[in-house]
């Protein structure tokens, strides 16, 4: 039953779990997208692109960050060893 309420149940990120494994969840909790947009306005408030250094924002952009530099440098040694092979 479980197995079956992961793979039908979208899972929500909560900040009260205190994970920083943000990748196996859906979408975020009420409480935790209140705080977030709260964030979003301070940040947009100082001029801070990516939250106030060490944030909750800061560190969900920085690990979005890291995932896109690692899905294109995959990317780029996709294209690297099939060019290779022409």
């Amino acid at each position: 039953m479980e197995a079956l309420k992961r793979k039908v149940l979208p899972r929500r990120y909560s900040m009260k779990d205190g994970s920083t494994d943000y990748d196996n969840y859906d979408e975020a909790d009420e409480e935790t997208q209140k705080h977030l947009q709260k964030e979003f306005a301070e940040a947009e408030k100082h001029g801070w692109a990516e939250g106030k250094p060490g944030s909750f924002l800061n560190r969900l952009i920085a690990h979005g960050n890291k995932k896109t530099e690692e899905e294109l440098r995959r990317s780029a040694a996709n294209l690297q060893g099939g060019s290779s092979s022409s």
